[in-house]
C-alpha cells in the first residue's frame, strides 16, 4: 500500500511538472497588439530594422541583438552586430544559423514576402510601430518586459518622455492655412515619402508645417510624380546626401509650375536619424526646424 502511494505521488508530481512547463513564462503583447507567448525571456535576438535596433539597445537588451540589418548603426555598439542584409533582402540561411529566439520587426516597413518566408521559421515574431513621438516610451517599456529589462527600459523612457516635451508641440487641431505644405522625398525610384504613420511626419508638423501625403496612413509609401504636381508642395526637402540631392535638384528644376521649384524652396536634409526612427531621431528636430522656418506658403520667386 505504501508502495503504491508513493507511486502515484510520484505519477501526480511528473504530471504537475510536465504542466508547469508547457505553461508560458511570459505573455507578452507587442507595438501592433498581438499577444506573444514565451515559455522564457529571449536571450538571442534578430531585428531586422535598424530603428528595431536603436530601441532594443535604449531598452536594455543590446546585447541580447546577435544579427541586425544595414543601416543601423546606433548606438555605437551597434555597429559590431552581424550583418543579416536589408530588411527586403535577407540572408535567409545565416538567419537560421544565429538560433535567434526572438525576431524584431519593424511593422509596415516589412514587406509581406519577406515576413511571409519570416513565419516559415516558425520563430516568435515582435512587431515595433511608432506613429508619432509620443508612442516612443512605451514602446521601449514593452521591448524591456520582452527582454526582462525593465527597470532600465523604465529610466530610459522617462529621459526620452523628458527629451520629447522639450520638441516644439504638436499642433492639437490642424495645422493652419498659413502652414507651408511640404513633400519629403526619402528615394526617387521609386518614389518613396512619407505617411502619417512616421516620425518624419510628426516632426515635419511640429516645425509648423505639413506633409502633403498625411492622409496616406502608412509609414513609407510609393507616391506617384503626377500626384505630386497635383498636390502641389510649397517646399520639397530631400533625404539624401549632397551629391544625390544636387542630382534630384536638377530633375526637380524641370517642373518650375510645381510651386517649391519655382520658389526656389527645393532643399536638402542629410540628417539620416529622423529615417531610422530610433531614440536619436529626437535630436534630429531642432536642425530640422531650423532649416524649415524660412521656408513659406506660396513664396514667391527669389
Amino acid at each position: 500500500m505504501k508502495l503504491l502511494l508513493r507511486w502515484m505521488t510520484l505519477v501526480v508530481g511528473l504530471i504537475a511538472t510536465a504542466g508547469f512547463a508547457q505553461t508560458p513564462a511570459i505573455t507578452i503583447t507587442d507595438d501592433a497588439g498581438k499577444t506573444i507567448s514565451l515559455a522564457k525571456k529571449p536571450v538571442r535576438i534578430v531585428s531586422l530594422s535598424p530603428g528595431a535596433t536603436e530601441l532594443l539597445f535604449a531598452a536594455g537588451a543590446g546585447d541580447r541583438v546577435v544579427g541586425t540589418v544595414i543601416g543601423a548603426d546606433a548606438p555605437e555598439a551597434a555597429k559590431k552586430i552581424e550583418r543579416l542584409g536589408d530588411a527586403n533582402a535577407l540572408k535567409y540561411e545565416r538567419l537560421k544559423a544565429l538560433k535567434p529566439d526572438m525576431i524584431v520587426i519593424w511593422r509596415d516597413m516589412t514587406h509581406e514576402l519577406v515576413l511571409e518566408s519570416l513565419q516559415k521559421l516558425r520563430l516568435p515574431i515582435y512587431q515595433v510601430s511608432l506613429r508619432n513621438f509620443d508612442d516612443m516610451p512605451r514602446s521601449i517599456r514593452r521591448l524591456g518586459q520582452l527582454a526582462g529589462t525593465e527597470s532600465v527600459a523604465e529610466v530610459t523612457a522617462k529621459q526620452i518622455e523628458g527629451r520629447i516635451a522639450a520638441l516644439p508641440k504638436r499642433p492639437v487641431a490642424k495645422v493652419t492655412a498659413a502652414a507651408p505644405e511640404l513633400f519629403f522625398m526619402m528615394w526617387d525610384v521609386p518614389l518613396y515619402t512619407v505617411g502619417s504613420r512616421h516620425l518624419m511626419n510628426d516632426a515635419i508638423l511640429r516645425c509648423g508645417a505639413r506633409n502633403i501625403f498625411d492622409d496616406i496612413d502608412f509609414p513609407a509609401p510609393i507616391v506617384e510624380f503626377e500626384e505630386i504636381k497635383k498636390r502641389n508642395p510649397d517646399v520639397i526637402l530631400m533625404g539624401a546626401p549632397p551629391i544625390t540631392s544636387r542630382d534630384w535638384r536638377e530633375r526637380w528644376s524641370q517642373f518650375p509650375a510645381v510651386t517649391a521649384v519655382a520658389a526656389r524652396q527645393v532643399i536638402n536634409f542629410v540628417d539620416i536619424r529622423l529615417t531610422r526612427m530610433g531614440p536619436t531621431a529626437i535630436d534630429a528636430v531642432p536642425a530640422l526646424c531650423e532649416q524649415l522656418k524660412p521656408m513659406r506658403k506660396g513664396a514667391l520667386r527669389r
